[in-house]
This record gives C-alpha cells, structure tokens and sequence, in this order.
C-alpha cells in the first residue's frame, strides 16, 4: 500500500497550520500523533492499541462504560425505527458491499455505507433520514470516520485486526442478532443484545464470530473521542478530507465517487 498519506501528514497538517484556522498551541496533540505515525513510532508509544494513525494523551480503555454517553438512550429507542430503513433497501444488492479488508472469507462480510471516512455516502443517505437525523446529535457520528451497517452470514469470523484511529471510539448498535455472535475487544468477549448498544476503542485488536446459522447485523458508528477539544477536531476533520485524498485504495475512490 502506498504510505504517502502517513509521510505527508504532518507536511500536510503544517500547510493547514498556516492558514490559522486554529492557535497551533491548542492542537499540539494532533501535532504529535501525526509526527509519532509518520516515523513509524506507534508502536513504541500506544501501548496495547494498534491503530494506523495514533494521538496521544486521550483516556485508552477498550470497553467504555455506557454511562459515559447519555445519547445511547435515544439511540436504543430508535433501534426499531433504524432496522426498517435498512430492511427496506438490504435487499438490494448495489447498496451494499464486501469491505475492503481481507478479514473475512468472500461474500459473507456486507456493508451499506452511510459515510466512509468522515465523508457521506450520497448513494445511501436518502434512504435512512430517520436514522441520520438521529446520529445527528452524536459528536462525530457520521464524520468522524465509518457509520455502516454490517452484515456477517452464519459460520463467519472477521480475523483479529485493529481500526484506523484512536481519536474516535466505536458503537455497535445491535438490529439482527443471532445466538452464537460474539466480539473480542483486547482480552474480553461480549455478545450483541438485539436493541442494545454498547461503546469499545477499535485501536485495540479486536474479532468477531457469527458461529450461528442465521445473518447477524449491526449499525457500526464512530465518533468522536471525549477527550478532544473542538479545536483539535476542527484539525482532524481537516486531516480527514487529508486522508481521503492521499489514502490510496482503488476501493474508496470507487464508491465514494458519488
């Protein structure tokens, strides 16, 4: 894979700095992270996370608690309302997709893309405006990286792999369970609850299994890191488009074109 986009973040990030758009002194962490990813020190300085792009100083927990954001009430509430958008167009094949990853064996792994990458996927969105509008009021929720639904068939596992970045943190928002899906996120295992959503870091190694005999779906949702403050967010929405632009993956071009 090409690495420009990781050698060019901070050249990228010091041209953006130019602009003043934002005090250089509040957004130092973003600063950090970009010239900790770019010298291939992530290791080094990330602990037990293993993300491709790392910014440090933010709380690293693989589970969080689901105190810690209040929005998962309303979320939950309109779990209904979410599965039958998806339900109204899952059947239709050029809506959805096998992700790019290599994770799971060929054609039991299916995304319907809302947005990839932070941007919006225009080919889906008129489809889901309840589920939008309810992803509205979560910081980042469909900007700060993924927002999917992802189907595995039954006798699937997604092989152990870590995400993107520690900036943002992941919901799995559970609408079509099965009896045997389970996740593993570092060293513990939780199952879905049809309904219920939980919070967990995907810079932590994690895996997945459906070893039932029926197809499993979740609404995926990043958003922001609690820790960051809006002007770092400002920056890594810009570093976004950054990454969009240099992330080399015919994939992405292709189905982000629209």
């Amino acid at each position: 894979m090409d690495e420009l986009w990781i050698t060019e973040g901070p050249r990228e990030f010091e041209r953006w700095l130019a602009h003043g758009e934002v005090d250089r002194k509040q957004v130092e962490r973003v600063r950090e992270g970009l010239e900790v990813t770019a010298q291939g020190r992530i290791g080094e300085v990330a602990g037990n996370q293993s993300p491709e792009v790392f910014f440090p100083g933010l709380t690293a927990r693989p589970w969080w608690n689901r105190d810690d954001f209040p929005w998962l009430d309303d979320l939950e509430a309109s779990a209904s309302v979410i599965r039958g958008e998806f339900q109204a167009i899952a059947g239709h094949t050029d809506h959805t997709v096998a992700p790019p990853t290599g994770l799971a064996e060929d054609g039991k792994w299916r995304a319907l893309y809302l947005s990839c990458i932070g941007k919006p996927h225009a080919k889906n969105l008129a489809a889901f405006p309840r589920t939008l509008k309810t992803l509205s009021v979560i910081p980042g929720g469909t900007s700060s990286g993924m927002t999917y639904f992802s189907t595995i068939l039954g006798g699937t596992h997604i092989t152990p792999h870590s995400g993107f970045t520690n900036a943002h943190l992941r919901c799995h928002l559970s609408l079509i369970n099965t009896e045997g899906s389970r996740i593993r996120v570092a060293g513990e295992e939780r199952s879905w609850e049809e309904d219920k959503a939980f919070v967990f870091d995907d810079s932590y190694e994690h895996e997945v299994w459906n070893e039932g005999s029926d197809r499993r779906t979740v609404l995926l949702l990043d958003f922001w890191h609690p820790d960051l403050t809006s002007p770092e967010i400002v920056a890594l929405t810009h570093m976004m488009s950054v990454w969009r632009r240099l992330y080399s993956r015919d994939f992405w071009a292709k189905q982000m074109a629209a």
